[in-house]
């Protein structure tokens, strides 16, 4: 009789904390929500870290969508259904905002990325201004139209008075990312590269970079990363945990080993 009454109560028991397991599983799974996060592509990397760091401490899912920052933002306009954008500029953050598209209070530069001249069988000094003696067909930099890495290469390569007809010689492709490639494959003799992107590649083992062929335009300003969060996802719980994140010392580790610095005060 006595052990009868025990084995009850210890079914009774059992019975309570498994109710108050599934209790817990049902509330994480109600408070779980998804977010689709459109990236630059020099942060496509580090954004997938970012995403199974806080997949792996919260019920949130997260899709990671990689491209040019300019495209990307055209994608927004025409409809596309992404969350939040972490574009390479600031520019196009506010003009999400400007049109409504995205919540103005939320554009907030998350990273500071740097920009680099890598010129393989280079002269010994490496200099913008030696760029002129090579065929522009042999200079590769992401698209200024669409990549804000581009951009900035096509302002320091103006600023050096190179000559127009060869600027519009220049290689150009879709993004920063694949410069770094098209220069390892030989395709180019030289690239403006992102610091982020040689970092990736060179993770990976898809290229091999010595220090005398690598020089950082320290002359050049750093390129201001900007993020913006999409009206359809001003009541997102997953959105808003991965701004919310993003300030956290784990998440600023990840950024300064994948070669950014950090914004002195977010913004």
């Amino acid at each position: 009789m006595l052990m009868t009454q025990r084995k009850s109560i210890l079914w009774s028991r059992w019975l309570q904390t498994l109710l108050a397991t599934l209790l817990v599983l049902v509330a994480a799974n109600t408070n779980a929500a998804e977010a689709r996060i459109a990236v630059a592509s020099n942060f496509r990397d580090t954004a997938l870290a970012i995403a199974e760091q806080l997949e792996a401490k919260s019920p949130h899912r997260y899709q990671i969508i990689a491209g040019s920052t300019g495209k990307l933002a055209s994608q927004i306009v025409n409809g596309a259904p992404f969350d939040i954008l972490m574009a390479a500029d600031q520019r196009r953050p506010y003009e999400l905002a400007s049109l409504g598209l995205a919540t103005p209070d939320s554009v907030m530069t998350y990273a500071m990325g740097e920009l680099g001249l890598w010129w393989p069988k280079g002269p010994d000094v490496l200099k913008v201004e030696k760029l002129a003696e090579l065929p522009p067909g042999q200079v590769c930099i992401a698209n200024p139209a669409f990549a804000p890495y581009g951009d900035a290469a096509m302002a320091v390569l103006s600023a050096k008075s190179m000559d127009m007809d060869w600027l519009d010689g220049l290689i150009r492709v879709d993004n920063v990312n694949l410069v770094t490639a098209w220069v390892a494959a030989g395709q180019a003799q030289v690239g403006f590269v992102a610091r982020s992107a040689m970092i990736a590649a060179q993770r990976k083992g898809e290229t091999q970079v010595s220090s005398d062929e690598l020089v950082w335009l320290e002359d050049h300003p750093p390129i201001a990363q900007a993020m913006v969060v999409m009206t359809r996802a001003a009541n997102n719980p997953a959105a808003a945990f991965w701004v919310r994140q993003l300030s956290m010392e784990s998440i600023q580790i990840l950024l300064e080993r994948d070669g950014y610095r950090i914004p002195q005060v977010i913004q």
